[in-house]
């Protein structure tokens, strides 16, 4: 039996649903975020912040996880709307602690330490 190849939306869709629980989680903190990829398939999760700023969330030392089984701790960066994920993010912080909670406590302490927004 042959099978077929899924096509980007659907790959998409599975990483989504992979981390419902995280982007419904972020949402009810008022963050609404989004699955992506950054390239080359590269997974991450993406808040769109007022004034063109973005947080960038992956694992803890690499890209995120396609499957959420797999995914260990996490990584917030937040860059600014000029450098955006160039990798010259303004402020970062990461933290072992793979639960919802750790990341939305990392979220807060990345936001809390970042330089104001100019």
């Amino acid at each position: 039996m042959e099978r077929r190849m899924l096509t980007f939306d659907e790959t998409m869709a599975l990483g989504q649903a992979e981390y419902q629980d995280v982007l419904d989680a972020l949402a009810a903190a008022g963050l609404r975020a989004s699955f992506t990829q950054t390239g080359g398939m590269n997974a991450a999760l993406e808040v769109l912040l007022d004034g063109g700023y973005s947080l960038l969330i992956t694992d803890a030392e690499d890209s995120l996880s396609w499957s959420r089984a797999e995914h260990d701790g996490w990584t917030v960066g937040l860059y600014r709307p000029e450098n955006q994920y160039d990798g010259d993010c303004t402020t970062y912080g990461t933290t072992e602690d793979s639960s919802t909670e750790g990341l939305l406590t990392l979220v807060q302490d990345v936001l809390r330490a970042t330089p104001a927004q100019r």
